[in-house]
């Protein structure tokens, strides 16, 4: 596996020659969904790759007195994974079993140091798009996974209550098939940002590229943010992704190039105060030419003079700082 990419993926060092075989897929199942002292995790699901099969283990407490046995066994599973991946692991199910673990007195139980959590991943790539990233909408909208009679997260705590009260061992099966579709989806979504990362044409939407430019810019890879911005590049985020583009070229030391982005989006009239502003700052202070910066200025100044446009707070803001500028 590519360290790089998983580093750009999740913005954290990943262990050299990384293997698909050392990475340990977690999810549990708990008694209540807020976490806290009394909260049990009473199911958990492992999956893992071995001889070319996706493996998923699944413990089950069948009630209290066997929770410490249930922890004893993920802890000596996760002991031979270097990387644990998890969603949304990292608030939830991590804590809690760290918990559990100190009060059943289970020595040297330690989850992996490398923890992977693809809820903050996916929200960097699919916020901009899907709005809610929870695992069933990703399961939908980027995976194409259809559940079917699938129990509703919310009612597993209640329905476990239920079988502990009458020992119908029925309703569990749900549960269970509930937390094996979840660790195989967790693994599913793991390699798709893999893939994409390594691979960005293959985005489906613009609004997953341009996430992505900057979640790789923030890391620091400028050059792939670059490809990204310019894949993204298309019908209503084309604006967007221009002045991005511009601004990185800018920081770069690429003026030219910075103009040239600019002066496209001022032909197409495309957020044409902004590309005044890049324009003005441009001339002003790389490319040396204060009078073709006071043009553009002037230029900005005239576009929020316009009487059909709103005169908002924000209007105002941009109106002072160009007159500043101007000045």
């Amino acid at each position: 596996m590519n360290a790089p990419i998983l580093r750009d993926i999740y913005q954290m060092p990943f262990p050299d020659k990384l293997r698909p075989e050392d990475l340990l897929f977690l999810d549990t199942e708990t008694t209540g969904l807020s976490g806290g002292a009394g909260t049990v995790a009473f199911e958990v699901g492992l999956g893992y790759l071995s001889g070319g099969q996706f493996v998923v283990e699944q413990y089950l407490m069948r009630d209290y007195p066997e929770e410490t046995v249930l922890l004893e066994e993920v802890a000596r599973l996760t002991k031979a994974f270097p990387v644990l991946v998890t969603f949304n692991g990292r608030t939830f199910d991590v804590p809690l079993l760290q918990n559990r673990f100190v009060m059943n007195r289970i020595p040297h139980a330690a989850l992996a140091e490398t923890h992977a959590d693809v809820l903050h991943a996916a929200r960097r790539v699919w916020k901009l798009r899907l709005g809610r990233c929870t695992l069933q909408r990703l399961e939908a909208e980027v995976l194409g996974v259809s559940r079917e009679d699938d129990l509703p997260g919310d009612l597993v705590p209640q329905t476990y209550f239920r079988y502990l009260k009458d020992g119908n061992f029925a309703p569990l099966e749900r549960i269970l098939e509930h937390n094996r579709q979840d660790v195989v989806s967790l693994a599913q979504l793991f390699f798709f940002l893999c893939r994409l990362y390594a691979q960005p044409e293959s985005a489906s939407a613009p609004e997953d590229l341009f996430s992505m430019a900057r979640a790789v810019q923030r890391g620091g890879d400028t050059a792939k943010a670059k490809k990204c911005y310019r894949l993204a590049a298309c019908k209503q985020l084309r604006p967007e992704a221009y002045i991005a583009l511009a601004r990185q070229e800018k920081r770069d030391g690429n003026a030219e190039r910075a103009v040239k982005l600019y002066t496209a989006m001022l032909a197409r009239n495309e957020k044409p105060v902004i590309a005044c502003e890049g324009l003005a700052k441009l001339y002003e202070h790389e490319l040396r030419n204060p009078e073709q910066a006071l043009v553009y200025t002037r230029q900005a100044l005239l576009m929020l003079s316009e009487p059909s446009l709103k005169q908002s707070d924000a209007v105002q803001a941009d109106r002072n700082a160009l007159q500043y500028r101007y000045a």
